[in-house]
């Protein structure tokens, strides 16, 4: 018989003081099962977070290095656009005149050849992105990321050309109550030529670029029409403006050392002796920034180099049709607004200050161009040049107008006589006054009122 087995008393009691320990010990294996979980998921995060933070530091990089590149190859480019220009230029003029059929046939392929030349070049800025030209510049081997002209050793030198002495500005026939204004008006027109210009005068333009044989170019394209003088950069060009007076237009490169075009636009846009000359900038950069920039500065064009210096021709001699229109709207309409007859804000705000202060002088007899010219403080020279160019008129004449279109309005709206109209004017004798009224509009005072009267009867 098989004995009872015997279960020792204290088994349970034993059993159960021990089973704190094992929840303890499974607490704890818990605890630090979670804890290296906790590190592992930490440690994976903080590894992915330094290889994004990695990746992003080399992106930056990268983009950096591009930018560099960019810019340098951007410089490079513009540096090379000139002299394309240079080649392309002469050679579209040799293109388009008659030469023997060989030579045609060889000034055509160098053409072709300048051409394809001229698409390398501006292929240039975007080599950085497509891998063309991968190997040109390596970021370790920039060590600035702009080329300067400076760097490449051309002569700077300063160089003043003019195809004739600049035209001097003398006005003969300033005073307001001349004896004969019909004589004076006929002599200004006589001195005058479809421009505009007072005497002597051809049309006068300033060519700035830092490259002399740029400068040369230009010249000699347009010495045929116009006064041409050059400047190798914006320090020169205001230097320039102001030992000539009779400067029209400014032609400038955009990228120059000691003064660029962007700074020599602010210059000439914000200075009254020469806001009212039109500026057409010159740049090799295809930036609408730059642009915008130019255009915010005052400019009145822009063309981007290479430019084909027959379609500058056709820029510069539409400034010229331009102005003479604003100068017809002006002598023929009797009432016209400043901003109607000037290209910038500084010109319409001189031209409505001038008028004021015509009108508000108008009765005195002893009113001068010298007075006017103190009012607007503007000497002599830079009145007479400014007022000629904006109005088609010298300033001794630009009072007469503002007189006969205040007497034109006399005679249409009022019943004042001949006489008192020409005392109400300033004019001490009728005499003069009919003969500046019949300079200004082609016939007298009487002719006017009979012209106004058959006009109300039919």
């Amino acid at each position: 018989m098989v004995a009872d087995a015997v279960i020792p008393p204290d088994f349970d009691s034993s059993f159960s003081l021990q089973s704190p320990l094992w929840t303890v010990l499974f607490v704890v294996l818990l605890v630090l099962v979670c804890f290296y979980i906790f590190y592992r998921v930490m440690s994976a995060h903080e590894r992915k977070a330094l290889e994004e933070q990695k990746a992003q530091l080399l992106r930056t990089n990268d983009k950096e290095k591009d930018a560099v590149r960019l810019r340098v190859l951007s410089d490079v480019s513009h540096e090379l656009l000139t002299p394309v220009t240079l080649i392309i230029g002469p050679l579209q003029q040799m293109a388009s005149e008659p030469l023997p059929e060989e030579l045609r046939g060889k000034v055509q392929m160098m053409l072709r050849n300048a051409q394809i030349l001229l698409h390398q070049v501006n292929m240039l800025p975007s080599g950085t992105k497509s891998g063309i030209i991968p190997a040109i510049l390596s970021a370790d081997s920039v060590v600035t990321p702009t080329v300067s002209s400076q760097a490449m050793d051309v002569p700077k030198q300063a160089t003043a050309v003019s195809n004739q002495p600049a035209a001097s500005i003398t006005d003969e026939h300033e005073g307001v109550d001349d004896n004969n204004a019909a004589s004076v008006k006929a002599q200004s027109e006589e001195g005058q030529d479809e421009a505009g210009n007072g005497q002597n005068g051809r049309f006068t333009l300033l060519m700035v670029d830092d490259s002399p044989d740029m400068c040369r170019f230009v010249h000699d394209y347009f010495r045929g029409e116009y006064n041409v003088i050059t400047a190798n950069n914006g320090e020169q060009a205001v230097k320039c403006l102001i030992e000539n007076e009779d400067i029209d237009l400014v032609v400038s490169d955009v990228t120059m050392p000691k003064m660029d075009g962007l700074e020599l636009c602010r210059h000439i846009k914000t200075d009254l002796r020469w806001s009212h000359i039109p500026v057409i900038l010159l740049t090799g950069r295809k930036s609408e920034e730059m642009e915008v920039k130019g255009l915010a500065l005052g400019a009145d064009d822009y063309i981007t180099k290479p430019f084909n210096v027959e379609m500058l021709r056709l820029r510069v001699k539409k400034f010229i049709e331009k102005r003479a229109d604003r100068q017809r709207q002006f002598h023929e309409n009797a009432d016209v607004l400043p901003s109607d007859i000037t290209i910038s804000p500084t010109d319409a705000d001189f031209i409505q200050k001038a008028i004021q202060i015509c009108e508000d002088n108008i009765s005195d007899v002893d009113f001068s161009v010298e007075a006017m010219g103190r009012e607007l403080g503007l000497s002599r020279t830079y009145l007479y040049k400014k007022i000629l160019n904006i109005t088609g008129k010298a300033p001794g004449e630009f009072i007469r107008t503002i007189r006969m279109k205040r007497a034109k309005q006399y005679l249409e709206k009022t019943s004042m006589q001949i006489a008192e109209i020409a005392i109400a004017l300033g004019y001490g004798n009728p005499k003069r006054f009919t003969e500046n009224f019949k300079a200004e509009y082609g016939m007298s005072p009487s002719e006017y009122l009979k012209q106004k009267v058959k006009k109300l009867k039919d």
